[in-house]
This record gives structure tokens, C-alpha cells and sequence, in this order.
């Protein structure tokens, strides 16, 4: 039944509609609302604020280990995560394709890019930052579009003069940092900002050095009734890849030239591909990936009176990454047919217009969000063999979104219940093609390393919706629930892996959630629990060899957050986070095929299941193809850990000092291409910080220590695209740093 008939009907319209009357405060009211649609409300949905005081009172931290300390929101952490910048957030559990299922703004515009690759979290400065909003679930698709299926991080920068600050950073590893902000006023309303950040680390990994240099400026004016608003954003990354290292089983011999036990600090090398090799390649090239990142946004805000506004939003974007990745047998003097040098850009415009008007009576308030979205994205991705010989093969993708969108929400003063109500419909139309040529060394005698894709276009169209209530019941208690519809369409890195015999065609994925949560709140305690419930259809599965779309996925789950404040200096912020994702059918093929070599079969595209059952299975059917399946139902989705919790003190040892402890717990999870659910899973790891910050004048100090108890841990790790019996408990682990400390000083002037 539909989500169990939208809870009850949420819980009888939240026990219809009596009892508590007093001021509203269901409205969410976020100031700076030309930056965020949440101004419209979006009653029934989990949403948390983090304010300027409380992000002041991190300080020290980056973004991605802020948003992990809320409910709901996990984070990995690839090659590192230095400065939060190859860290991913998955929002409600989606694994692989968490960066595809969860939609990051900044001032309301999306940063997530037509292909996979992740947002930058450092490029915006902390100081910078008025508030965050994080939208929990697929409700905020009728206000955003595709990719909010887990749910939406918006970073609001500040509106206001920004104090002029300096700071620097030192820390294990040769870290060095700095970040500044400048601002001034100018005419009777007008101001302008400029904010930077820099950083660069050799991080604990060998080859695997790190730099970054992000700018942001930021005018301001306000002429008559109309506001002004451009947003200049630049960065520029250079980045050494140090890639995996080998855990378990090992087949060949350049899994031994690897080894996780060895050394967790060491670049991942090449080596001989025979099961009883002895050479490794220590002289094989680094792979690296530098990005340039570019976009300029301009928004404008025309009151018309009091109760209606228009606004508009232009902007244009750019990204250009440069990347080389080194086959098995590459050296730095010779180079190896599977070497790949990919020189991509992306770049497109957006063009966004909304409207707003509020009714304001005695008995209730209405306010309606009428909108029209509308990017074009242009992808062109070129494949070399190295920097400096011709294009081998060449990615070009064109994407055109348009959408009309609606958002209400009435409030009912005299019963403190507001109702929301939102729907999308959103038209997608893309165009890819690729080119090879045969004649480039590299991409002529190994056509799998590049498929001749045939040439597709194709449009469709999706619709969002929600509905969400919200209810005050007492004036402590609060109730809220909420129905959904989202969906996303696929990237293009999703589509050139989509199959192994040169189609780019996936269908969209759709899904449909519930949510029922209850609010606590007195002068002490605040306290926020949720339970949701997801459905997916065609869910999109980032696989390492070929990409699907998957049977039914079902994910159900609690989040809490809470923050206790027992007297002036003691104040503790915890969160968990349960979710259980599972398929809720389908079945997974033994493969298309197979091949022996060096005397051993390996079945393409299938999971190992003899090594654990010791049952021998006929593979292949009396025409060479695989006639084997496993039931799907039940298994858990690879890359989500059921449990997480967070738990942050903090101690005001007097006016100026603040002594912080946060301990993070993630539970075990299946490591990704294990949908059969029988590889050796990645442990579950405790992680303890603390810090200590003080504030003296214009004089700011922290200092803190990272994984206090020197935990060696991982939180990505990938089983062998080669599923047989041979290669059962092997995988490529992404290590974690060991323990590390940071020191920052900072000036403000």
C-alpha cells in the first residue's frame, strides 16, 4: 500500500488538527532568502539549521567533518579527504552512488556536475558561511530536481560585512594553510567581500602530495526595491593519486608488490601479471588529477511589495580535469598501451526565475513559490595514451534541463499546524557520442579499453512531489511527517560504463519515501527523531565493471539528533544515524561469458558463491553463456554501514577557551561490488578527536589532535572485478590516517 497509507495518514493529520495555540514556529524563516527556496516552507520534512555560532564553535574543522556529526549523513573519505576535498556524503544510505544521490548547493545552486565526480567541500571558506542547511529525504526534489533522492546540503554564504580575518594552519604531514576574508562598504547599501582559502599537504600516503587554492568574491547592492547579488567563484587543485592497497587474498603478483600488512602508507604500485611473479614495478609513473573550477552566478531579487517577490538567478560554470592514470606495466620511461591521460571539461549556463507571494490573515498564512529552472551542460572528455601523443578516443555529451515547479505551505495559527504541498515536472534531453581511433597507439589492438559507443539521444520526463504536515502539540512537543516522490537521471560517467557492448542508454531512477519525526525541545534539551522509509525503482548502481539499473531497493531507517545544555559551560551534541538498505528483489547473473587464463576460468560479471557453499556450479549453460543466478532479496546494499553515532562535548573552561571531544562510530559495511554479500566486510572503526580553541581580543588559537588513539582504518574498500573462487577476499582499501595533529592562528583586523 502506499507507504502504508502515508503512515496512518500521518498519524490522523497529527491527532487533527487541536490542542497547543500559541506564537508559530513551524516556519522555517532563514534569512538571506534570495540564497535558499526553503523560505516557502517545506512542513513535514527533517530538516536542520547550522547556524554561524554554531559553526564558530567548530572551529578548526572542515565542512565534511561538520555535516558528519549530524544524523543521517555518513562520509568517506578517498585518498584522504585533505580538507574535505575527495570526500563524498551519503545521505540515507546509498553506497557507490552516494555523490549521484545527494545534491549540494551553494546559495542555491547546484554544484554536483553532469558527470561523477565530487563536489569540492573546501572551496568555500568556513568564515564565509552564514548557515548550512541540510534536507534530509526525497521531499526537496519538487524545490531542486534531480539527484535529491538521499536528500540536499545547502551552504548559505554570509550577507553581511564579513570581518576582515587572516588565519594559518600547521599540521602533521606538512600541512600548511591560510585562509583571509576582506570586505567593505561602499554606497549607501552596497558591500563587497573577498574570501580565500590555500592548502597544501604531502598527506600520509607516499605519492600522494596535495595542494589547493580556492577564491570567493562576493557584491552586494541594494538599489530602490531591487537586491543585487554576483558570486565569483575560482579554485585550482593539483593532487598526486597514491591508490589502493591490497587486503586479503592475493592471485597476482603485483597484488604481493601492495600488500595492506606491508604498509599502509605506500603508493599502489604495478607488477608482473603472472601468478608467481617476482618483479614489481617501483618505477611505474604517479598517477595524479588536476582541476581548474570556475562559475559566476548572479542573483537578483525585485520586491514587489511586502508580501511578493521575483527572483532571478544567471550563471555560467567551467571545470577542466586532468588526470593520468598508469597501467601495471607503465615506467616512467616507457609507456604501457593501457595508460590513460584524460584532458575533460565541462561547462554550462543556468537560468533560473521564481516567484513568491504570502496571504497573510488573522487565521492562517499562505505562501505559494511558482519557478522555472533551466541548465545546459556540455561535457567533452578526451582519452589519451599519455599527455603528449594524439586523442585515442573522445567523450562528447550535450544536457539540457528545463522544469516549472510549485511549493505551498499554509499555516494554521489558531491550531500551530502548517500543510505543505510541492510538485516538479522535469524535462531531460541529452545527446552522447564518442569517436575512437584505431589508429592511436593504445586504442588499437585492445578495443575492450575502448569501446566505440553507438551514438544517443533521447529525452524524458520525471516528476517530484511531497506533502508534509507539521504540528504543534504541546509547548514542548512538536510532530511532523511527510510523503515524496524524487528521481534522478544518470551521469555520464554511469552511462559510458553502462554496458560492455557500446550503448549509453539507462533509465532515470525514481523513488518514493515517508517520514514521521517528533520534536523535543526546553531550555536544556532539544532532541529531533526521525523514521524514514525509501523506495527506489531502476535504482542507478555504480559498478566497477558495468553499470545497471537495479531490482527494487528498500531503505528504512531512524535519525536523531540532540544537543543538551545542562548549565553555561558544559554542552553535549550527539546524532545516530540507522539505516537498513536492502534489494528487495531480482537476481544476479553469473556473467555474459568466460575465459581462461593461465589455466584459470573467470566468469565475467558474476559473484564468487562455490567458495563459501562448496557446491559445484555448472557456469555455463551448452552455449557458452552463464545459466546461473542468486536471489538478490534480502542482501544488503555494498558501502552503507547500518549504525552511526556521534558524540561531541564541549567545555567552556571560561569566556575565552573552549575545550572540545567528539568520538564517531561507523559500523562494519559490505565493500563495494559485493552485492551477494559474502566478502570479508570493511571493520568497524571508532574514531576519537579533541581540541582545544581560545579567543583572546583579535587573537584566535585551536589546536587539536586527530584520531586520538592512532586507529588504523579504512572506509572504502572494492572486492576484484574478477568474481571466481581464486579471487574471494580480495580487495583494493582505501587507508585513513593514522593519528595527526593541526595548529591554527588567527588575526582578526
Amino acid at each position: 500500500m502506499t507507504k502504508r497509507i502515508f503512515l496512518i495518514l500521518t498519524f490522523l493529520l497529527i491527532l487533527s488538527f487541536k490542542t497547543y495555540a500559541d506564537v508559530p514556529e513551524i516556519l522555517i524563516k532563514p534569512k538571506n532568502d534570495e540564497y535558499t527556496r526553503l523560505s516557502s516552507g517545506l512542513s513535514g520534512s527533517n530538516i536542520t539549521i547550522i547556524n554561524k555560532e554554531d559553526l564558530e564553535s567548530q572551529h578548526g574543522k572542515n565542512l565534511p567533518q561538520i555535516l558528519e556529526t549530524y544524523s543521517g549523513i555518513d562520509v568517506r573519505r578517498l585518498y584522504d579527504g585533505v580538507g574535505g576535498t575527495n570526500s563524498s556524503l551519503d545521505i540515507r544510505g546509498f553506497g557507490e552512488a552516494s555523490k549521484s544521490n545527494s545534491l549540494i548547493l551553494v546559495n542555491g545552486i547546484r554544484l554536483n556536475d553532469i558527470d561523477m565526480s565530487n563536489v569540492n567541500l573546501s572551496y568555500i571558506p568556513i568564515d564565509s558561511i552564514e548557515r548550512i542547511e541540510i534536507i534530509r529525504g526525497g521531499s526537496v526534489g519538487t524545490l531542486y530536481g534531480s539527484g535529491v533522492i538521499g536528500g540536499a546540503v545547502n551552504i548559505v554564504t554570509k550577507n553581511d560585512n564579513l570581518q576582515n580575518r587572516g588565519e594559518l594552519s600547521f599540521g602533521s604531514y606538512s600541512k600548511l594553510g591560510a585562509d583571509f576574508s576582506l570586505s567593505n562598504s561602499f554606497g549607501e547599501k552596497g558591500v563587497i567581500s573577498f574570501s580565500g582559502t590555500g592548502f597544501t599537504s604531502d598527506t600520509f600516503r607516499d605519492a600522494g602530495d596535495y595542494s589547493d587554492e580556492n577564491f570567493f568574491l562576493n557584491i552586494k547592492n541594494t538599489i530602490d526595491q531591487t537586491k543585487f547579488n554576483l558570486d565569483i567563484f575560482s579554485s585550482y587543485r593539483e593532487q598526486d593519486l597514491p591508490g589502493p592497497r591490497v587486503k586479503g587474498g592475493a592471485v597476482y603478483n603485483y597484488h604481493f608488490c601492495n600488500r595492506y600488512e606491508d604498509s599502509k602508507t605506500a603508493k599502489h604500485i604495478g607488477g608482473s601479471f603472472a601468478a608467481n611473479g617476482d618483479i614489481c614495478n617501483t618505477d611505474q609513473r604517479d598517477d595524479y588529477s588536476n582541476l581548474e573550477n570556475e562559475r559566476v552566478n548572479l542573483g537578483i531579487v525585485q520586491e514587489i511589495d511586502s508580501l511578493k517577490k521575483i527572483f532571478l538567478n544567471l550563471g555560467y560554470k567551467k571545470k577542466n580535469d586532468k588526470a593520468f592514470l598508469a597501467a601495471n606495466g607503465n615506467t616512467k620511461e616507457t609507456p604501457n598501451n593501457g595508460d590513460r591521460y584524460l584532458n575533460t571539461t565541462i561547462d554550462g549556463k543556468i537560468y533560473n526565475a521564481r516567484y513568491e507571494v504570502a496571504n497573510v490573515d488573522e487565521k492562517f498564512t499562505n505562501i505559494l513559490n511558482i519557478g522555472f529552472d533551466h541548465s545546459h551542460s556540455f561535457y567533452d572528455s578526451k582519452r589519451h595514451r599519455k599527455e603528449d601523443e594524439p586523442v585515442g578516443q573522445r567523450y562528447d555529451a550535450d544536457l539540457k534541463v528545463q522544469s516549472i515547479y510549485f511549493q505551498n505551505t499554509v499555516y494554521f495559527n489558531a491550531e500551530d499546524t502548517s500543510l505543505s504541498f510541492g510538485a516538479r515536472s522535469e524535462k531531460s534531453t541529452i545527446d552522447v557520442r564518442d569517436e575512437v581511433d584505431r589508429t592511436v597507439m593504445g586504442f588499437i589492438v585492445d578495443p575492450w579499453d575502448a569501446i566505440d559507443h553507438d551514438t544517443y539521444n533521447n529525452s524524458t520526463t520525471n516528476q517530484a512531489l511531497n506533502f508534509g504536515i507539521e504540528k504543534k502539540v504541546t509547548k514542548n512537543y512538536s510532530f511532523y511527517g511527510n510523503y515524496s516522490e524524487s528521481f534522478r537521471i544518470p551521469n555520464i560517467d554511469e552511462r559510458i560504463k553502462a554496458t560492455t557492448d557500446g550503448s549509453f542508454a539507462l533509465k532515470d531512477q525514481e523513488s518514493d519515501g515517508i517520514e514521521l519525526g517528533i520534536i523535543y525541545s526546553n531550555e536544556f534539551l532539544n532532541i529531533n527523531i526521525n523514521y524514514f522509509e525509501i523506495d527506489t525503482l531502476n535504482e542507478i548502481q555504480y559498478d566497477q565493471s558495468v553499470n545497471t539499473n537495479l531490482d527494487p531497493i528498500k531503505r528504512e531507517g531512524i535519525n536523531l539528533d540532540f544537543e543538551l545544555k545542562p548549565d553555561n559551560k558544559n554542552k553535549f551534541v550527539g546524532s545516530i544515524g540507522y539505516v537498513n538498505a536492502e534489494f528487495t528483489g531480482g537476481s544476479l547473473s553469473m556473467g555474459t561469458g568466460s575465459y581462461l587464463y593461465d589455466g584459470t576460468r573467470y566468469y565475467n560479471n558474476n559473484e564468487t558463491y562455490g567458495y563459501l557453499t562448496n557446491t559445484a556450479i555448472n557456469y555455463l549453460g551448452s552455449d557458452g553463456t552463464a545459466n546461473q543466478s542468486i536471489n538478490l532479496a534480502g542482501r544488503k546494499v555494498p558501502l552503507v554501514s547500518p549504525l552511526t553515532y556521534n558524540l561531541n562535548y564541549t567545555r567552556h573552561i571560561n569566556n575565552n577557551t573552549n575545550l572540545r571531544l567528539g568520538i564517531n562510530y561507523t559500523d562494519e559495511k559490505y565493500v563495494s561490488n559485493d552485492q551477494e554479500n559474502i566478502e570479508p566486510r570493511i571493520p568497524d572503526y571508532y574514531i576519537v578527536n579533541a581540541s582545544i580553541s581560545s579567543i583572546n581580543g583579535p587573537y584566535t588559537l585551536s589546536f587539536g589532535i586527530n584520531n586520538v588513539f592512532d586507529e588504523h582504518v579504512y572506509d572504502f574498500a572494492v572486492s576484484s572485478t574478477f568474481h571466481d573462487d581464486a579471487h574471494y577476499g580480495l580487495s583494493n582499501v582505501y587507508p585513513l590516517p593514522d593519528r595527526n595533529a593541526f595548529f591554527n592562528f588567527g588575526y582578526t583586523f
